[in-house]
């Protein structure tokens, strides 16, 4: 982690942006021992807050520089979550399909400070816990950093969060790294996708993630611009889909959808149906 004085000294500057990123590590499946490790980012400037990840920086990047997008490269751009300082409506972008749905919610957590402390290299960090969205939290975050913001939708503590996890090891994020940026930093590939979004209350949302798993086969093939049953396309994994194999692919996929079904926020995990 690489928290120098320089980097202090500047966080008064409201000029400036700031960038925190986290690896995220958390279970898809809650009833298996594996993992999958991200890399997320939590942009904060004065006007807007944006948690992503990363591979929405690396796309925008690559682009930016007139590099190609290797074809088997497998982006995660599953959500963007925005809002603004010091309030709690946090919009989330949620990408299904060919459509954006935007789910806009209050939320905040009720911390309870602990005079547990420890020093993280060169930071001092204090514990605090919480029970929210169905999981219960502990937070270590440091007033060296006056941002009370951290990963996800988690803020409200007087400084940052350097580290979050959950009682049941299912999500773990700790911050690694940090920038400061001349300016807000400004995502194409964000930019069109929240512009584009369609906003949603969550009974609309449910719905929609319903819908996709009745069928991800049919939704899949009209994502790739397909629209009849005996056209050809490919999965993210290699898979060729056609009308030999859609029945089994979309099973699959199906299973797949309730299996890797752990949110951050538990109570809202949706129940799929057998």
């Amino acid at each position: 982690m690489f928290l120098s004085a320089f980097f202090f000294a500047s966080l008064a500057s409201n000029a400036q942006a700031h960038r925190f990123i986290y690896d995220v590590e958390y279970k898809k499946d809650s009833t298996q021992n594996i993992t999958t490790k991200e890399n997320y980012h939590l942009d904060i400037d004065s006007k807007e807050i944006k948690y992503y990840p990363r591979d929405f920086f690396v796309g925008d990047s690559l682009v930016t520089n007139n590099l190609t997008i290797p074809k088997d490269s497998k982006f995660n751009t599953s959500s963007i979550l925005v809002h603004q300082p010091g309030k709690h409506k946090y919009d989330d972008y949620d990408i299904l399909d060919n459509i954006v749905l935007k789910l806009s919610s209050e939320n905040t957590q009720n911390w309870k400070l602990t005079s547990e402390k420890k020093k993280v290299r060169d930071l001092n960090l204090q514990k605090a816990t919480t029970t929210w969205a169905g999981r219960n939290w502990i937070a270590w975050f440091t007033a060296e950093i006056p941002f009370q913001e951290g990963p996800y939708k988690f803020h409200g503590l007087p400084g940052l969060i350097v580290e979050l996890y959950d009682d049941q090891n299912n999500y773990k994020f700790e911050l690694v790294k940090n920038q400061k940026l001349s300016k807000p930093y400004v995502n194409q590939y964000i930019s069109y996708f929240t512009s584009q979004s369609v906003a949603v209350d969550y009974d609309k949302y449910r719905n929609a993630k319903l819908k996709y798993y009745d069928s991800p086969i049919n939704a899949l093939r009209n994502n790739s611009g397909g629209t009849k049953s005996s056209e050809e396309f490919f999965l993210n994994d290699g898979t060729k889909v056609n009308q030999s194999n859609t029945r089994e692919v979309n099973e699959r996929l199906r299973e797949s959808v309730r299996k890797y079904n752990n949110p951050i926020e538990l109570d809202k995990a949706i129940k799929y149906p057998l």
